[in-house]
């Protein structure tokens, strides 16, 4: 007697296997992502470059329990955990509440400081770009990252002294300048030490008020074997910080984010980001790129951001973020942050 032929698998059980596969397959792809931001981008690499990737790693992360919910609730079930994960150290975080002085000030004593930050690509970011940004905002305080010498004599030929007066630079050669610029006259400070770009910092007294301490930050980025560097240059800034009294307000393009454990630590030396804290502000607010940089591609297209590496930072207590604009700057690859701070016991001239 002759044994029956096998009958072929039905196309109802070989969506099923594809879908398993294939969910299988897009949740495998978030993994290291989602790992890397729970250990808190740890060095040594690729730590710090996975978990600036986890907002990204969201997307095949949730695509994964969609497919695999086509055929398998159970299976769904199993990969929303990575997926919620994932979504749930995106989410912003929940807004300090405002000090009781803080509300006192809104009736009495405040003044509105109006901070830009932008890293310019080395000086090829458009200087009147960057002037008409201040002149059209009405910035009080401007950092700059890459700051070359070429591109203070362009933004001095742009006029920015006629918008702010008052500077305290380091232009370097590439992307190891960095400056600052005021409304209001800077009295230097030390710079942060051991960092490879420069690290400026200044008071300020606006108007007569409470001064204010200011640091323009560019800690090296965690690639090509700087992973170290990156990790301690940011331990020292958050060193600085912390051993610091009074008002302070901390911008710049920090090469990280929330998803690194050393950026969170600088928030512990009782400093709020702008972009989390905001009453107004856009969410997720990334910054980089919006545009691929000239060693990637030589037309400069523009890019949806996947990061928010540039950040303002003010003290916990003293100050409230009132509201933070992101603006696409001509010739380079990251945004400009602006954000509007209230500060406490301030009196306007």
């Amino acid at each position: 007697m002759l044994a029956r032929a096998a009958e072929p698998p039905n196309r109802g059980e070989v969506r099923g296997s594809v879908s398993w596969v294939a969910a299988l397959i897009l949740t495998a792809v978030a993994l290291p992502f989602l790992l890397a931001r729970m250990a808190g981008g740890r060095v040594p690499s690729p730590g710090p470059e996975l978990a600036s990737l986890s907002p990204v790693a969201t997307a095949p992360a949730v695509a994964a329990v969609l497919v695999a919910a086509t055929s398998s609730w159970w299976l769904a079930i199993l990969l929303a955990i990575p997926a919620a994960l994932l979504i749930g150290v995106q989410l912003p975080p929940r807004r300090p509440r405002p000090t009781a002085g803080a509300q006192e000030g809104r009736a009495q004593d405040q003044f509105t400081l109006r901070f830009l930050t932008i890293n310019v690509l080395g000086g090829q970011a458009d200087p009147e770009a960057v002037v008409r940004l201040v002149r059209e905002h009405d910035a009080d305080v401007l950092a700059i990252q890459e700051l070359t010498p070429e591109m203070v004599r362009k933004l001095k030929d742009a006029d920015l002294a006629g918008e702010l007066p008052f500077h305290h630079i380091d232009p370097r050669p590439a992307a190891r300048g960095t400056g600052l610029w005021a409304r209001w006259p800077l009295t230097p400070l030390p710079p942060v030490p051991g960092t490879i770009a420069a690290t400026p910092r200044a008071q300020v007294d606006p108007a007569g008020g409470r001064p204010i301490t200011l640091t323009a930050v560019h800690p090296k980025a965690p690639l090509n074997g700087y992973q170290p560097q990156w990790q301690n240059e940011l331990a020292s800034i958050r060193g600085v910080l912390a051993a610091t009294e009074g008002l302070q307000i901390v911008a710049g393009d920090f090469n990280a984010s929330r998803d690194h454990r050393p950026f969170r630590d600088i928030l512990t030396a009782g400093l709020v980001d702008c972009g989390d804290a905001a009453r107004d502000r856009p969410w997720p607010g990334f910054t980089w790129p919006s545009i691929w940089p000239g060693f990637v591609v030589k037309v400069h297209p523009q890019v949806l951001p996947f990061m928010r590496l540039d950040h303002v930072l003010i003290s916990r207590d003293g100050c409230t973020a009132r509201t933070v604009q992101i603006f696409r700057v001509a010739g380079t690859d990251h945004c400009a942050v602006l954000a509007v701070i209230d500060i406490e016991g301030s009196r306007a001239a």
